[in-house]
């Protein structure tokens, strides 16, 4: 399968309060509605908590403030995407949504672009975090002098372990990396609303308090400090952004 993934901002002059309002009960369902026509498998909105968390997570790392949103999509194939909004059908549905769209995102401070998953760990024994588990959403721009190719090896083959050799202490119950793929496409998703530039991935930790380790306070924080300092290999800090959010999923026909 492959994910779409939408950076939200919300428009200039809407409260958050009013933002997710909307997000998540008008226009959830609107685009539930068109998922037939548009071949959508499954689509999930993260709103973000914990605001101190999130904070001193940024700011330990520079990076940008939080976004007011996170929109995950998905479809079986990257030629089924495509294919879906060749149709009449899916063009007449994919303008209905933007119209929508415009009336709560501001899209030159959002940016979306197309990843393919790399399930990382997950201790929860295939059931899926514990409804309502917080989520540390990563949104990870590269390195400046690192090739998109150059980031993803790294992030994958060295960090992905060195994350999973932490789950404990830490208290991870899963972690997916989300690789930025079709950069073409991506492109031209930028180019037609204006978008911020795509970024190159999305990392996700769902955290549980029952997840298998410690409860360790000094070992939890030598973990952390040990993430942040290889991060600093691949990850453009200043143009990244970590946020804690809580998914709510509006549908799911993937099972």
């Amino acid at each position: 399968m492959i994910k779409l993934v939408y950076v939200i901002v919300r428009r200039e002059g809407l409260s958050s309060e009013a933002f997710g309002d909307y997000w998540l009960n008008t226009h959830g369902p609107l685009v539930a509605s068109k998922a037939k026509a548009l071949r959508l498998r499954k689509y999930v909105q993260s709103h973000p908590i914990d605001p101190e968390g999130s904070e001193a997570m940024r700011a330990v790392r520079g990076m940008r403030g939080p976004a007011d949103g996170l929109t995950e999509v998905w479809w079986d194939s990257l030629e089924d995407f495509q294919a879906a909004y060749a149709t009449p059908e899916g063009q007449a549905a994919g303008q209905v949504l933007a119209q929508d769209e415009a009336k709560f995102i501001d899209f030159e401070r959002s940016a979306v672009f197309l990843t393919h998953e790399h399930l990382i760990f997950d201790h929860t024994a295939g059931r899926g975090p514990a409804p309502g588990a917080p989520k540390a959403t990563y949104l990870l721009t590269r390195r400046d002098g690192l090739t998109q190719g150059e980031c993803h090896e790294t992030w994958l083959r060295d960090h992905g372990p060195l994350v999973a050799s932490f789950a404990g202490p830490l208290r991870m119950a899963k972690y997916v990396q989300s690789h930025a793929i079709a950069p073409k496409i991506n492109a031209a998703l930028q180019a037609g609303r204006n978008y911020e530039a795509p970024l190159d991935g999305l990392t996700e930790v769902w955290v549980d308090p029952e997840a298998p380790g410690t409860a360790n306070a000094d070992e939890a924080r030598a973990a952390a400090a040990a993430l942040v300092e290889d991060e600093r290999r691949f990850v453009q800090m200043d143009r990244s952004r970590l946020f804690m959010t809580r998914e709510r999923v509006i549908f799911d026909h993937t099972a």
